[in-house]
């Protein structure tokens, strides 16, 4: 059997195909329905909790999601569930105590920025809406990259001879561009949409996802259990010597020294899902499209189960590729020797659906594929709204002396997705992961994250909060971006010149981020108080 074998057939195409026709006439059908600013941004906030909840969890059931969370199954097996544990035990919390979205959303603001400025300063909003799409355009710049890997990997789509040979007849360029032009067209496709029918669009689109990615996560978790079955599912700890304990920082199935997870990882870990399950932007933009506040703690509430699933059941699916490589040796290692293959677009991520493509029937497999397709729309619709609307709404529109109109308002949040699309595709293409993709995302959005929490929540329960302690909170924030790969190289570079005697990682970087932003908002709202609280 070759590593690249599959059972996806011109009927699997035509599945596909046929679901993203759907997709693009839904946008279409949505535009009619756009008529302000609010429409276009949170669906005229008339969202009640079975559609928030659909929506929500269609956003956050992204196929990165999939992807991601599969290659931690694939990479630290068992070990890593301890993120699906985190994510219902503080989405239980949330949804029981309120804390931070219930307050939040009674300020009756669109989005995060705009509740910087009722709360503190004009200024505070501009500098909040810049780190906010700084961070998520970082966040979700592999997003296209994994999402076409998927889709090479489960279709077995090799590069046609004659694109090969008109790109290097033409440009004198040698690098394979078949998933470079599957994440063009994924990507123009989600803009298509996205740009005419706003948030309208959105919740359709990820209302239909909602239950097509629902099901299909069910039948492929029946698939993967029938082909591991329960006894490789053992095998995996007991004679593949996979990773089950998280608090172990030496990962047992790789040969690497401190590979694993680790007590400081998973404080870094619950930190970041804390505060990105309340305030991540396209989160909150579903919590902030609800009718009341009371409807917005439910949310939370009852999301705790669908997000223990979006997370636990990909995984699953990692562990089953493991399994599937470990007992088929020779499949194992085409797999290794594909990912140690210079200029290869294959690694750790793609384990998955190539597992998956050899043991879904044809026909079955392209409504999976469309299911995951689905997930990946369904994400970047949200996000590239989000990012744009920020950029309209608290950058944009503050900065001009005459009001934007909301014909105007949605002008520039359109352009502003294009854009936003476009940057992404370049970085997707340029940046080499050092990571696995989910690291790579904790990172990036600790740029935000660190910021964010002392802000909101020192302003929703803290009188003595001011626009100086938030300006230093949200510049704090930048100082994760040293947790990116090349960064702590660099870092423990310095260290080993200055003779400091220690290193330093990634996960120990972005407490320091977390740190800084808080340290900072405390004392500079102590030391400069606003004037309103000096009175």
């Amino acid at each position: 059997m070759n590593l690249y074998d599959t059972n996806f057939t011109a009927l699997d195409w035509g599945i596909v195909v046929a679901y993203l026709v759907i997709s693009i006439f839904v946008g279409i059908w949505a535009n009619k329905f756009v008529g302000n600013i609010a429409g276009y941004l949170v669906a005229g906030r008339t969202l009640r909790i079975r559609l928030a909840l659909a929506t929500m969890t269609g956003t956050e059931i992204g196929l990165v999601t999939v992807m991601y969370s599969s290659e931690l199954g694939f990479v630290q097996q068992y070990a890593s569930l301890y993120l699906a544990l985190y994510e219902f035990l503080i989405l239980l919390f949330v949804g029981l105590s309120g804390f931070i979205v219930y307050r939040l959303r009674q300020t009756n603001v669109m989005t995060i920025p705009e509740y910087y400025e009722q709360r503190y300063s004009r200024g505070v909003r501009i500098l909040g809406a810049v780190m906010m799409v700084v961070s998520g355009v970082l966040n979700m710049g592999l997003f296209l990259k994994a999402g076409a890997l998927f889709l090479v990997s489960v279709t077995g789509f090799t590069e046609p001879a004659w694109l090969t040979d008109f790109m290097v007849a033409t440009f004198d360029y040698h690098e394979p561009v078949g998933l470079k032009l599957i994440m063009t067209g994924l990507l123009l496709l989600v803009l298509f949409y996205t740009v005419l029918g706003g948030m309208i669009s959105v919740v359709i689109t990820d209302l239909i996802q909602f239950v097509v990615l629902g099901v299909g996560m069910v039948v492929v978790t029946g698939f993967v259990v029938n082909e591991v079955g329960i006894d490789g599912f053992s095998e995996v700890v007991t004679q593949q010597h996979g990773y089950f304990d998280p608090t172990d920082p030496d990962n047992p199935s790789t040969e690497k020294a401190a590979d694993g997870i680790g007590p400081i990882g998973m404080t870094a870990q619950a930190v970041v899902l804390f505060v990105a399950l309340m305030l991540w932007p396209a989160g909150a933009s579903r919590m902030l499209a609800v009718k009341s506040s009371e409807v917005a703690q439910q949310l939370y509430l009852w999301s705790t189960i669908p997000f223990l699933a979006r997370r636990a059941l990909p995984v699953l699916w990692g562990v089953g590729a493991f399994a599937f490589f470990a007992i088929n040796v020779e499949l194992g290692q085409q797999l290794q020797a594909a990912m140690a293959e210079p200029g290869s677009d294959i690694n750790t991520q793609a384990a998955m659906p190539l597992f998956l493509a050899k043991i879904i029937p044809t026909g079955l497999l392209g409504l999976v594929t469309a299911g995951m397709i689905a997930a990946f729309m369904s994400t970047h619709d949200s996000y590239l709204l989000c990012w744009s609307g920020v950029i309209t709404q608290d950058i944009v529109a503050p900065l001009r002396k005459v009001p934007l109109t909301d014909q105007q308002r949605i002008f520039v949040t359109r352009i502003a997705i294009v854009v936003i699309g476009f940057a992404l595709l370049f970085w997707g293409l340029w940046y080499e992961v050092s990571s696995d993709l989910w690291q790579y995302m904790a990172v990036t959005g600790t740029v935000y994250l660190a910021g964010v929490f002392p802000v909101v929540a020192g302003g929703l329960y803290w009188k003595r909060s001011s626009s100086v302690g938030a300006y230093l909170a949200l510049l704090g924030g930048t100082s994760g971006i040293l947790a990116l790969g090349p960064c702590v190289e660099s870092v423990n570079g310095f260290l080993a010149n200055v003779g400091a005697g220690f290193t330093v990682n990634d996960s120990q970087l972005m407490m320091s981020a977390f740190a800084i932003s808080a340290i900072g908002f405390v004392v500079g709202s102590l030391t400069f108080p606003d004037r309103k609280d000096v009175a």
